[in-house]
């Protein structure tokens, strides 16, 4: 992470904290419910004391996660449809994936948060990972995304 010294939102280090999550799932053969339990048994506390989370919303954190996890066929289907040309979802950065899948699960089964929101915090998160470049293509992505799977809130 590269702004240690800025102070994230809850929802914001939830947001966060599932991206890694996602990524951790993906990286390695541990299940689902084994990361969640990492996560909020031990990650959380220790990363807060480092600053990097600020007092993450536990409940939504496990459902970002879940949501993913079970209908990640869908949303990675999603995702695909709005790549350009010759481009896949597996040859992208893990991060990269975790941002998209989890901002593709809010836009898609969640609708207590506005689409703005949703595409705000994901790119903040995604200046987190990566430069300029990168940033702008999950931007793009996202708002290609969200004007085809919900109206806006």
């Amino acid at each position: 992470m590269k702004n240690k010294n800025q102070r994230p939102s809850s929802r914001r280090s939830s947001r966060l904290a599932a991206v890694q999550a996602l990524y951790q799932l993906e990286q390695t053969e541990q299940n689902v419910e084994t990361i969640l339990k990492e996560f909020t048994e031990h990650r959380f506390s220790l990363l807060q004391e480092e600053k990097i989370y600020f007092n993450p919303d536990v409940p939504f954190f496990q459902n970002l996660v879940l949501g993913v996890y079970k209908n990640s066929k869908e949303l990675n289907e999603l995702i695909e449809k709005h790549l350009v040309e010759n481009w896949r979802l597996d040859r992208l950065p893990s991060v990269m994936r975790g941002i998209l899948l989890a901002a593709c699960y809010e836009i898609s089964y969640e609708d207590i948060v506005p689409l703005p929101v949703i595409l705000n915090e994901y790119i903040e998160i995604s200046k987190e990972f990566f430069q300029d470049k990168e940033v702008s293509f999950v931007n793009g992505i996202l708002d290609v995304i969200s004007k085809n799977t919900r109206v806006h809130v």
